[in-house]
């Protein structure tokens, strides 16, 4: 018994690191075949029970753009706004033209919208000493580090892992 238990600690402990997390997905538009590769959000590094995420969308059709998809984990809100502070520059998203998507599964709550930017965005945030996202709800904000300093999160090489499957060929 006691040799079970020593064995699983460390697979317990490796799942609970932030370098883990979902692949990204590969696909082709079937209206153009443009390379389409997403990921979904991951948690940033939060510091209560609700808090943010970061996922990403992006087509070969549109090489310059991506589309964030901005999180907020074990809240059903509406997210109105999303802003970045990487290293001290502080970039507002564009919002799409669409609502926030609220699901409510057996084990969390999440609501989801996409805010477009530039994808260089998202070669500054991996290569950056400090990123923080600000989201903005009906009732308030919510903010929570994406790396800081030597603390990273989830959606931090979440973000590394989809811009190694966009510049992969």
């Amino acid at each position: 018994m006691k040799a079970t238990i020593i064995l699983a600690l460390p697979i317990l402990l490796a799942g609970c690191g932030t370098t883990t997390g979902l692949a990204p997905k590969t696909a082709h538009s079937g209206f153009d075949n443009a390379r389409i590769v997403s990921i979904e959000p991951h948690g940033n590094a939060m510091t209560g029970m609700i808090g943010t995420g970061i996922g990403a969308q992006w087509s070969e059709a549109r090489k310059d753009e991506v589309i964030l998809i901005i999180a907020v984990f074990n809240d059903s809100t509406g997210i109105t706004g999303a802003e970045l502070n990487i290293d001290g520059e502080k970039i507002a998203l564009t919002p799409t033209a669409t609502v926030t998507d609220m699901e409510a599964g057996a084990t969390m709550k999440i609501s989801t919208k996409g805010f477009l930017t530039k994808l260089d965005t998202v070669e500054k945030i991996i290569k950056s000493k400090r990123t923080w996202l600000r989201v903005h709800t009906p009732t308030g904000t919510i903010e929570d580090a994406v790396i800081n300093g030597k603390k990273d999160s989830k959606a931090y090489h979440a973000l590394i892992r989809f811009m190694d499957a966009v510049n992969a060929n």
